[in-house]
């Protein structure tokens, strides 16, 4: 994404019947209450009001944006049980505008490879296998990123969280359906099957649901730090519920679980620096994909919804995107080339399989490893981004996950974003990896089945490899990411979605930063969502009826799904104010002052 990249002169003739160039947005969409909010000093987006709630109210009281995403991020916990919690794990980007700096901590559950022994792949995805639970982050990554960064007393920042516990709220339409949905994994256990199922009967919207076994451990956690997750009562009925489980989880792995301090992945577009999540996660698909896209004077050619040019060119990029989304991995235990996928000449080799008109059965992945020495840009070189590590190679794993393209399904995760008045910023995306982890509720919490498609060295290097690192985080779609313009912030975004994370959050950048719509607009537009290793393509409604035939004709095999996941919690910088916007799709709210 270097700034010196010019337009790509046209190759391929723009197909009859494409849109004019797309017009000015309206100054002001149609209002959607509490998902749309223009601010002078602060805004948090999430997917839960009364979590929004809370980091607005811990950025009234002096908060900056890491106390108030983490006040955010515990009370959403609380709010959508089914998506994150204390049980599961995420990611956080984070932006001090004052040190012009840029921190990443990695607390995604860690599996130690044995707990798989014995388990075949097609078990290890089994709902319910409490063997494939990891060690959750959630709660070490959130307080070492608030005893580094943070201003408020740790137990300031809890209480919304504690309070909403204790209180209880309505059960929204979203919760009630998935507890319905899952009910039978939920069942199983029956903590589980006492808090969302009480007599047998799943939870109806507007039904009251109070936790105050959470609001207890919360409380130790406020008072004690991690000790009062990680030791204690806590632990023993986490080891307990796991060992029980056949999990050969110990006290001494908990113990030693510590989140990952990273540098994001940072690449440029179009004058803007973007920031996001380092591997195993997935910002460095984004940034590809953008580095393809830069190529195209996207807004010259329409919207994707009406212009089958401009639909071809967007919806290839994510199919590259999608099949070199195979070299993620975790860095401790296998290369990974960021370096050399999120390099301009790299973007330059794999451009040829972007617009051409005529779509592929399926999309190889490519070879980055001629370009891991590519040299950064002027503006990413000053925050030390993140490279390649570890000389593993790939070859020494066996894959439990498909061989491309991230699973398409699952809401299961949530996302927040937060600016405060002195212009930090975070993105923070949590997750409990299924809906309601693998089901099992333990101290008022769900445990995450984050083993799910972990990748197993063999086992005659097993030994080996756990004397660099002795766990293991899979590959998760999950993509914080912060937009910089001329060293402040830009845009902060997020989603929860899957394998759509990734190709939706570059969509919603691109109708914002390319087409210039407002945020707000940009969510309601209709998603696409590609595979590489097929021609299908999901859509949702919205697309003009003649560009589906246009499409079709080059190929493509568009599906008349509305999928509706992916919600984005984006806040943009415009016209020296804050917008904030929560996805439509969703129950999430806006607020800030």
């Amino acid at each position: 994404m270097g700034i010196a990249m010019r337009w790509a002169a046209w190759t391929f003739p723009l197909v009859a019947g494409c849109s004019a160039p797309v017009s000015s947005p309206p100054a002001t969409p149609a209002p959607d209450l509490g998902k749309r909010l223009v601010a002078r000093h602060a805004v948090v987006s999430a997917a839960h009001p009364r979590a929004s709630e809370a980091g607005e109210e811990i950025l009234r009281r002096g908060g900056n944006a890491v106390d108030a995403a983490v006040a955010t991020a515990f009370t959403v916990s609380v709010g959508e049980p089914q998506m994150s919690g204390i049980g599961g794990g995420g990611g956080m980007l984070i932006w001090l505008q004052d040190q012009q700096r840029t921190e990443y901590i990695d607390f995604y559950p860690a599996t130690r490879p044995e707990s798989f022994r014995g388990v075949a792949p097609a078990d290890s995805t089994r709902r319910g296998d409490l063997r494939i639970v990891g060690i959750p982050g959630y709660v070490a990554g959130l307080l070492d990123a608030h005893q580094r960064f943070g201003k408020l007393p740790r137990g300031e920042v809890l209480a919304p969280a504690i309070r909403l516990a204790e209180e209880g709220f309505p059960v929204n339409q979203i919760l009630a359906q998935m507890i319905a949905q899952d009910s039978a994994k939920l069942v199983r256990y029956p903590e589980s099957r006492r808090v969302l199922l009480p007599g047998g009967r799943p939870l109806r919207p507007g039904d009251l649901l109070r936790n105050p076994e959470l609001a207890a451990t919360l409380r130790r956690v406020a008072e004690q730090g991690r000790d009062g997750f990680y030791q204690g009562e806590v632990a023993r009925a986490f080891v307990r519920a796991l060992n029980q489980g056949g999990h050969p989880v110990t006290f001494a792995d908990l113990a030693a679980y510590t989140p990952q301090w990273k540098r994001p992945l940072c690449g440029e577009y179009r004058g803007w620096t973007v920031l996001s999540a380092p591997p195993p996660q997935t910002g460095m698909q984004i940034l590809q994909t953008l580095n393809l896209l830069e190529g195209y004077d996207l807004p010259a050619l329409g919207l994707p919804t009406q212009s089958a040019r401009a639909f071809d060119v967007l919806t290839s990029a994510l199919r590259v995107g999608l099949a070199d989304s195979r070299h993620i991995g975790d860095p401790n235990w296998t290369t990974v080339p960021a370096a050399g996928v999120t390099s301009d000449a790299f973007a330059g080799q794999r451009r040829r399989a972007v617009g051409t008109g005529q779509v592929a059965e399926k999309v190889e992945p490519g070879d980055p490893t001629a370009f891991e020495q590519t040299p950064l840009t002027p503006a990413c070189r000053r925050y030390e981004p993140y490279g390649s590590t570890s000389p593993i190679r790939t070859a020494e794993f066996t894959s439990v996950a498909p061989e491309f393209d991230s699973p398409p399904t699952g809401g299961e995760t949530t996302h927040l974003s937060v600016v405060d008045p002195q212009g930090n910023a975070v993105a923070l995306t949590q997750t409990n990896s299924s809906t309601f982890g693998v089901g099992s509720w333990v101290a008022g919490f769900f445990l995450n089945d984050s083993g799910i498609d972990v990748s197993r060295p063999s086992s005659a290097r097993e030994a080996q490899l756990r004397g660099r690192h002795p766990y293991m985080i899979r590959k998760s779609t999950i993509s914080p990411t912060i937009v910089l313009k001329n060293g402040r912030v830009a845009m902060v975004v997020g989603a929860p979605g899957g394998g759509r994370i990734p190709t939706e959050i570059v969509q919603n950048m691109v109708y914002v930063l390319d087409y210039g719509l407002d945020p707000l607009e940009a969510l309601r537009m209709p998603r696409i969502f590609p595979s590489a290793a097929g021609r299908q393509v999901q859509l949702e409604n919205g697309f003009d009826a003649q560009l589906l035939g246009q499409v079709r004709a080059m190929g493509y095999e568009p599906t008349s799904e509305s999928f509706g996941y992916a919600r984005l919690y984006m806040i943009v910088r415009r016209d020296g104010r804050w917008i904030g916007v929560a996805d439509p799709r969703h129950n999430g709210a806006v607020r800030g002052y």
